[in-house]
C-alpha cells in the first residue's frame, strides 16, 4: 500500500515538473498602426496685383489760382531779362485777380519792354521738375492780351529737357479775350524727348513784339492729349 502511495506520488511530481516546463504561448504581435496622413497645406498662387493708372487727357502744371510760387507740381517761376544791367528793357510778372480766366483764384499777369536801341529780349520761365508728358501730344494754356497797355501779335514760347535740348514754336492767336491755345509738340522745333522737361518759357523778341512794350495773360498751363 505504501508503495503505490510512493509511486502515485511521485507520478504527481512528474505531472506538475511537465507542466511548470511548457511555455505559456506568447499573444500575437500588434499589427503596425496604420499611418495617419496628415493633409498638406493648400498652396494657393500668388498672382501680382496690377494697378493700371489711366492717363489723364489733361494735366494743369500751373492755373496760379493760389496767387503764390510753386506752381502745381512744385516748380518754381519768374521773370527773366536778358541783361539785368540794361535799364532801358526788362519783363516782370504779378498775379492778377481781375483778368483771371474762371472765377476763383489768379491769372498771371506778364509785362514785358523790349523798347531800346539795344538788343533785347525778355520773358517769363518756369520749372517743370523733370515732368514726363510723353504720355501727352500738346501744350495747352489760356491766354489775353491787354487792350489798354496793349500786346504783341507774336510770343515765342519754349519746352526744355534733361538732355539738354530746346523746342521753340510761336503764339500768334493772341486778343482781347480769353483764348485757348494748343500747340501740338511737333510744332517744336528742336526737342524730340518729352519724358523729362525741366522748364518753360515765355520770350518777347525786340524782332518781333509789335507793340514793343505791353501785357499778356496766362492761365491753364499744362498738357494734354486727343
Amino acid at each position: 500500500m505504501r508503495r503505490s502511495f510512493f509511486v502515485l506520488s511521485a507520478l504527481a511530481l512528474s505531472l506538475v515538473v511537465i507542466g511548470c516546463s511548457q511555455k505559456k504561448p506568447s499573444a500575437p504581435a500588434p499589427e503596425p498602426a496604420a499611418p495617419i496622413e496628415v493633409p498638406k497645406p493648400e498652396v494657393r498662387e500668388e498672382i501680382p496685383e496690377v494697378v493700371c493708372e489711366e492717363v489723364r487727357k489733361e494735366i494743369i502744371i500751373a492755373d496760379f489760382d493760389s496767387g503764390a510760387k510753386p506752381n502745381n507740381i512744385g516748380g518754381d517761376f519768374g521773370s527773366w531779362d536778358k541783361d539785368p544791367g540794361d535799364t532801358t528793357q526788362g519783363a516782370s510778372m504779378a498775379f492778377n485777380p481781375d483778368q483771371k480766366y474762371g472765377k476763383d483764384g489768379f491769372c498771371l499777369e506778364l509785362d514785358y519792354d523790349v523798347d531800346t536801341q539795344n538788343p533785347a529780349y525778355n520773358g517769363f520761365w518756369m520749372k517743370l521738375k523733370d515732368i514726363d508728358a510723353s504720355a501727352y501730344d500738346k501744350l495747352v494754356m489760356y491766354i489775353k492780351g491787354d487792350d489798354v497797355k496793349g500786346y504783341p501779335q507774336k510770343v515765342k514760347i519754349e519746352l526744355k529737357n534733361a538732355r539738354g535740348e530746346t523746342g521753340k514754336a510761336y503764339i500768334t492767336q493772341i486778343s482781347g479775350t480769353w483764348a485757348p491755345i494748343e500747340v501740338p509738340f511737333s510744332s517744336f522745333q528742336g526737342i524730340n524727348d518729352f519724358s523729362d522737361l525741366t522748364e518753360f518759357t515765355v520770350v518777347f523778341e525786340d524782332s518781333v513784339s509789335r507793340p514793343k512794350t505791353g501785357t499778356i495773360y496766362l492761365d491753364n498751363i499744362g498738357f494734354a492729349r486727343d
